[in-house]
């Protein structure tokens, strides 16, 4: 499992820093499930173009765009990923866990975290890993009447929608242009061709 695990956290990480390179190309598709309702399970085909097991670096190629992964240790060493080795992510973005203000110079980033025990994604259509994720962007809006919060990170504009109470009430603090800290649960899977 740690093994599988360490090339799911490489590539899953890639899908998520594929929105600092330009024009990766993400596919969609919408699934069910309980407990969040509607998502879209995103899709991203890429290659190992390089690891460098010490520094806990994949670099990932999606056609001639290249851009880096770092991979955290809880996910185990990166001896089972090679260059050339071609892989397929699908990642389902989950609730708003927490939003709160950035500190200050804080860039847009994307830290990850352990595995979370959540049960929201138990209906997934094929078997996928649960963590959390805390993404550092830049506050665009909120937006009461609809829960739908605007920011723009590195994966690039996103919007999402905010069920929590509390969470909606830390977004109307808010102001546009403020830097943010927003937490998330996310689903991710990784096929090896």
């Amino acid at each position: 499992m740690l093994k599988h695990m360490s090339v799911i956290a490489a590539v899953s990480l890639a899908l998520a820093c594929a929105g600092c390179a330009t024009g990766p190309t993400v596919t969609s598709e919408t699934v069910i499930v309980a407990g969040v309702g509607p998502v879209d399970v995103e899709r991203l085909d890429v290659e190992v173009a390089a690891v460098n097991p010490a520094e806990r670096i994949v670099i990932v190629r999606q056609g001639r765009q290249t851009w880096p992964v770092a991979v955290p240790e809880v996910f185990g060493n990166l001896q089972n990923i090679s260059p050339g080795d071609r892989v397929e992510v699908r990642r389902v973005e989950g609730v708003i866990l927490g939003a709160k203000r950035a500190r200050k110079g804080a860039k847009p980033a994307i830290i990850y975290s352990e595995a979370a025990a959540d049960s929201s994604f138990q209906n997934l259509p094929e078997r996928y890993v649960v963590r959390s994720l805390t993404v550092t962007a830049r506050f665009d809006k909120f937006d009461p009447a609809t829960n739908v919060v605007n920011y723009v990170g590195p994966a690039g504009a996103r919007t999402h929608t905010v069920s929590d109470p509390d969470i909606q009430n830390d977004l109307r603090r808010l102001k546009r242009g403020d830097m943010v800290e927003l937490t998330f649960a996310e689903a991710f899977q990784l096929r090896k061709h």
